[in-house]
Parts: structure tokens; sequence; C-alpha cells
């Protein structure tokens, strides 16, 4: 109290005689601003800037000069967090936080098959539900007359006189080699093999394709397949070597040639991958190739072979119609560029 009276009763005495300056409070627990201060300060001892020294404030909680105003207190927001946290690594993940945002191969595994039925149901849809069927009918209405008439018979004799089997070597070993394309039981699982591709190795850039080429095989052997089984069985027509081509509604069941079928349809397959005309035209004789030598080892009758080429052309196209639908596009995002998969109904 004495303190504070005597303090007041000075500024009340100077405060009147112009010129004189009213000296800082003391305080005893306020340290006064010496030497050291304006150093740290970078002013002068100069008394010209014993004003600016004076204006120096002292932080009532610290007792120290304050160098500057006070700064607001500064909560980050949700946003910043966020992206804080997400640049974290914990000391046990190391270098492996690359591989953790990666996805793993079972997902991988997972979307691919997901997507793969997806597009089988589409497949079937388009097949079976379409004009598509209409052309199946369309393929029975051609080779009806050449299998219940004297056609089927005529060319096989004709043929097998001229070029069939034994007759020259070359042809024998070339009609060997297109057979094997209608072995299913080692393409099937081939195809599956090459559609598991990108899953288990998506860092090679080919395997893309070549896993494309694999399912699109599958799909269509997948939608072709029921037609070809009850053709098979309901036409009822024999081998050629048994009987003639004649259709007897479950008699037997060799009304379709499955070879020519399934070995058609991985040329049909690559021919609608590819924009180049010559390799068109190049796989879709090659697709031929399976039914021909159905044909030259005496297998099969020629409206047989057309059959399984027919439906496997027309398998092909339907995979190739819900593709045609499904479509990967770049799409522009800001700060960059994405992909989406657009669909056309």
């Amino acid at each position: 109290m004495v303190g504070w009276i005597a303090l007041t009763f000075t500024a009340a005495s100077t405060a009147g005689e112009p010129g004189v300056p009213i000296p800082a409070p003391a305080h005893p627990f306020i340290p006064s601003v010496g030497p050291e201060v304006r150093s740290f300060l970078g002013s002068s001892p100069d008394p010209k800037s014993t004003e600016k020294i004076a204006e120096v404030k002292i932080s009532p909680n610290t007792s120290m000069p304050r160098l500057g105003p006070p700064q607001e207190p500064h909560s980050p927001s949700l946003v910043d967090a966020a992206i804080e946290s997400s640049l974290y690594v914990h000391p046990r993940c190391g270098g492996r936080q690359h591989a953790l945002d990666e996805r793993g191969i079972w997902e991988r595994g997972r979307d691919n098959a997901h997507d793969l039925f997806s597009r089988v149901f589409d497949d079937y849809r388009q097949f079976y539900l379409t004009r598509d069927l209409a052309h199946v009918a369309l393929a029975l209405a051609v080779a009806a007359p050449i299998a219940n008439t004297h056609a089927d018979q005529g060319l096989r004799d004709w043929y097998q006189r001229r070029a069939g089997q034994g007759q020259h070597r070359s042809l024998d070993e070339t009609a060997r080699f297109f057979k094997r394309f209608g072995d299913h039981q080692y393409f099937v699982p081939g195809y599956l093999v090459l559609a598991v591709g990108d899953t288990l190795f998506p860092e090679v850039p080919w395997l893309n394709t070549v896993s494309t080429f694999g399912r699109r095989s599958l799909r269509a052997l997948a939608v072709g397949a029921p037609s070809v089984g009850v053709l098979q069985v309901g036409l009822g027509a024999s081998r050629p070597f048994t009987e003639d081509s004649h259709w007897r509604p479950f008699h037997s069941s060799h009304g379709v040639s499955g070879h020519a079928f399934v070995g058609a349809v991985p040329f049909l397959t690559a021919a609608t991958m590819t924009d180049s005309y010559v390799l068109k035209a190049i796989f879709i004789t090659g697709s031929l190739g399976t039914a021909w030598s159905r044909i030259h080892h005496d297998d099969h009758y020629f409206s047989q072979a057309l059959l399984g080429w027919s439906i496997a052309y027309l398998s092909v196209h339907a995979v190739n119609q819900t593709d045609s639908r499904w479509q990967v596009v770049p799409v522009d995002i800001p700060n960059g560029v994405g992909m989406g998969v657009m669909l056309r109904y």
C-alpha cells in the first residue's frame, strides 16, 4: 500500500511539469530491461533508443520480455489432422507402407471374379434373349437340308476320295494340329491359367491383354456350351462311319461337332481383339481349321462341323457385344486423371 501511494504521488507531482519523462513503474517481480535484453532485441544502448526499449512488454506469466504480439491458440482442422495422420508411418511398418496401401492378391482375385460372373450373366442375356438366338435358328435352317438329304453323304464321299485321311501326309499332320484346339480337357484349364495372369502379376503390362483373351475365351465357351449340348442330343445325328447324317432326335449325340465349337473360339476371340484387318482375316481362317480337321478325319459330317463353328461365332459375338457395353474410359478429375467404367444400355 505504501509503494502504491508513493507511485501515485510521484506521478501526480510530475505530471504537470512539461518535458519530464515519466519513469517506468518499478515492480519487485518485473525485472528491469537491462543491456542484455537490449542486445537481444538488437537495439543499442544509445539514449535515443530508450523510448523504443521502454515499449517492450513484459509477460505477466513468465516475467520475460514479450518479443512480439501474443499468438492466438491454433487448433488444426479435421482435414489437416487427417492429412497429418495419413503421413504417419508406424516404426514397425517401416518401408512396408507402400505394400500395405496396394490391393492384395485376394482383393484383386475377388474383384476379377465378380466382374467375370457379371459379364457372363450379360453374355447369356445377349445370346439367349436377343436376336442372336434367332441366328442359331438360321444356322439350323441352313444345315437342315444338308444333313437330311444326300448332300452331307455326297460331300463326305467326294472329299475322302480326293484329300481324305491317308491321301496326303501334310494334310494329315495339319489336321492333327488343328484338332488339338478342340480338346477342351486341355484348353479350358489353359484359358483359366491365362485368365488369372494379371491377378497374380499385376506389374507385368502385357499380361493384361493375355488375361483378357483367356477370360473372353472362357466366357464364349460358357455361353455356347449349353446350345451345343442340347443340339448334339436333340438333333440325334450320327457319325459318318456309322450312319447317315439325318436328324433323329435323341437317337445319337453327334448332331453338332463339339471340337469345331471349342477349336474356333480362341481364333475368333483373337480376331475381335485386334484392329488389323490382316490379322482378323488370318484368325478367322484359322477358326475354320478345327472344323475342317473333323471332316478330314471323317469324324463329322459337313453340316455338323458347320453348326459347331456357327455357334462358336455367335458366342464370341455375344461376348463382344457385352464388352462393347462395358468400357474402361479415362476420367478427368480435379488435380489429375482417373479411370472409370462406362456402361451402355
